[in-house]
């Protein structure tokens, strides 16, 4: 007989699953899925690594000899089965295994790469949709010596009205080429002439240049995007080819992926 998965007062067979996950859109993640369960066959954990894991880092406490009734007792103070154990918490440590594995010897040069688009700015700005109002105020700030914070609250038209003019900090890479532009010069207390973003004229003076520094966080950020990309790669690679992706009769006998711990 066979089976059919229930969601709410659906039930979905085989052919309505698959055509499920083409219509919303989740067969990509599913194969990313089965991608890494071939990869993880790889990157086994050791049971020191996991002992660890769960007792904490820092502990000398041996590792017991029956392990196995250790993991049992563990799941059962955490409130958790053991196939949840296995089938989601320990494939997670593999995931973070491998990124490590696989992508930290990249950060640093990648770090060079990016580190454009990382850096972050503080700046002050008033935006307006006259060129005379904005030269006028432009000419106010650089020669009348009147306060940014003030004309900002007179005249400008968005949100920076309510603080003052102040706007950051905030990635480079977010802003308009033009503005980006001006500010990799690092000329922090410079007013500039009125620049046209969109349909508003613009004038800003930058506070601040934040250089982007390969702290921990950015070293993590870095390897998810690393991983990321190369995981959307090895997907498209399947998807792209003819014929990896079939709906064909189930096989006789299938192996199903397991967890790998040494």
């Amino acid at each position: 007989m066979s089976s059919c998965l229930k969601i709410g007062y659906r039930l979905l067979n085989g052919d309505q699953i698959i055509s499920a996950l083409v219509q919303y859109k989740l067969l990509e993640t599913l194969v990313g899925h089965v991608l890494l369960d071939e990869v993880f066959k790889e990157v086994p954990l050791l049971k020191q690594e996991v002992f660890h894991t769960l007792v904490g880092g820092e502990t000398d406490m041996p590792i017991p000899e029956d392990f196995e009734q250790f993991l049992t007792e563990w799941c059962q103070q955490k409130g958790v089965t053991l196939e949840y154990f296995q089938t989601v918490m320990m494939r997670e440590w593999q995931r973070q295994k491998f990124k490590q594995i696989r992508f930290a010897g990249q950060v640093e040069s990648e770090f060079l790469r990016i580190k454009p688009d990382l850096d972050q700015v503080e700046y002050s700005l008033i935006q307006l949709e006259s060129l005379a109002l904005a030269q006028e105020v432009y000419f106010q700030l650089r020669d009348d010596g009147v306060e940014f914070a003030q004309l900002a609250q007179q005249h400008s038209l968005g949100n920076e009205q309510q603080t003052g003019g102040w706007v950051g900090p905030v990635p480079l890479s977010t802003l308009s080429i033009e503005l980006a532009t001006l500010f990799r010069n690092q000329q922090t207390g410079i007013v500039y002439p009125p620049i046209r973003v969109g349909d508003r004229f613009w004038v800003v003076r930058l506070e601040r240049f934040i250089a982007a520094r390969l702290t921990e966080t950015t070293r993590a950020t870095i390897i998810d995007r690393l991983y990321t990309q190369w995981l959307q790669t090895q997907v498209q690679k399947v998807i792209d080819t003819p014929g990896a992706i079939a709906v064909q009769p189930e096989a006789i006998h299938q192996d199903s992926p397991s967890l790998a711990m040494a």
